[in-house]
C-alpha cells in the first residue's frame, strides 16, 4: 500500500514539472489564432530556475515565476497562457455587453473550432459566493469540488469539476480587442444556440431538454452539446 502511494505521488510530482515547463504565452488574440506562442520561460530571462506556477485563488487562476516583471506581463497584458495540455485565457480585459466578466484573472478555456476560444466563467455575482473554496498549492490546482463527472458527448467522457460546470456558463471570443484593448466577447446562452442548432433538432432538443435556464446554460450541459457538434475537442477539457 505504500509503495503505491509513494509511485503515485512520485507521477504526480513528475506530471506537475511537466506541465510547469510546457508552460508558454500569447499576447492577444491574433497571436492565438496565428499560433505565436512563447515560452513562459523567455519572460524571465534566465533569472530563475523556478518552473512557472499556476495557482488557483478566490476562483481565478494566476500565474506565478518568481520573476516580478514577467508575473505582471502574465497578469496585466497576456491573452492566454498553455500550461501543459491545458489552456487559461485572462479575463481581465474581456466584455460582454460592456461589462467585465466575475472573473479578475485567469479561467479555463478551450479551443472552439479552428480560431476561437471557448471561456467559461462564473455569472455575475456568482463568483462573490464562491470566495476561498479554490486552495492554491505551487504548481497545481486543487478545486474542493474537483469530482470526476463524466459528460457523455459522442460516446466520450470529460473529466472536470462538476461545481465548477455547474456554477458557470460559457463565453466566445472570436474577434480581436478595440481600441481600447477590450475584447468583446459572446454569451452562449439559449439565444446562441438556437441559432447554432437551427438544423440539428436532435442535439437542439437535448439541448433544451434540461427545464431550468439556469442549468440549460451553464457550461455543464453546453459542453458536451459543443463536443457533439463537433466545436470543442472530445479531450479538451480532460
Amino acid at each position: 500500500m505504500k509503495k503505491n502511494c509513494l509511485v503515485l505521488v512520485l507521477m504526480c510530482c513528475l506530471t506537475l514539472m511537466a506541465n510547469a515547463q510546457g508552460a508558454k504565452y500569447c499576447m492577444t488574440y491574433s497571436d492565438f489564432v496565428a499560433g505565436n506562442w512563447k515560452p513562459v520561460d523567455d519572460l524571465t530571462k534566465g533569472q530563475t530556475k523556478q518552473a512557472c506556477q499556476l495557482k488557483n485563488s478566490s476562483n481565478c487562476y494566476s500565474f506565478k515565476t518568481g520573476v516580478k516583471e514577467a508575473d505582471q506581463t502574465l497578469k496585466k497584458d497576456a491573452f492566454a497562457v498553455m500550461y501543459g495540455d491545458h489552456l487559461y485565457v485572462n479575463c481581465r480585459n474581456l466584455r460582454n455587453d460592456g461589462v467585465q466578466l466575475d472573473v479578475t484573472g485567469y479561467t479555463q478555456a478551450v479551443r472552439y473550432g479552428k480560431d476561437k476560444v471557448c471561456v467559461m466563467a462564473y455569472k455575475t455575482h456568482d463568483a462573490s459566493l464562491l470566495l476561498g473554496l479554490g486552495l492554491s498549492v505551487a504548481g497545481i490546482v486543487v478545486d474542493n469540488s474537483a469530482v470526476s463527472l463524466g459528460l457523455e458527448a459522442a460516446g466520450t467522457t470529460c473529466f472536470i469539476g462538476n461545481e465548477f460546470l455547474s456554477r458557470t456558463v460559457c463565453y466566445l471570443v472570436d474577434k480581436g480587442a478595440d481600441a481600447d484593448g477590450k475584447y468583446e466577447v459572446t454569451r452562449i446562452n439559449d439565444k446562441f444556440m438556437e441559432s447554432l442548432l437551427n438544423k440539428d433538432a436532435s442535439l437542439l432538443e437535448k439541448y433544451m431538454a434540461i427545464s431550468s435556464k439556469r442549468n440549460r446554460q451553464s457550461s455543464a450541459n453546453v459542453l458536451p452539446i459543443l463536443m457533439e457538434k463537433g466545436l470543442v475537442a472530445s479531450n479538451a477539457i480532460n
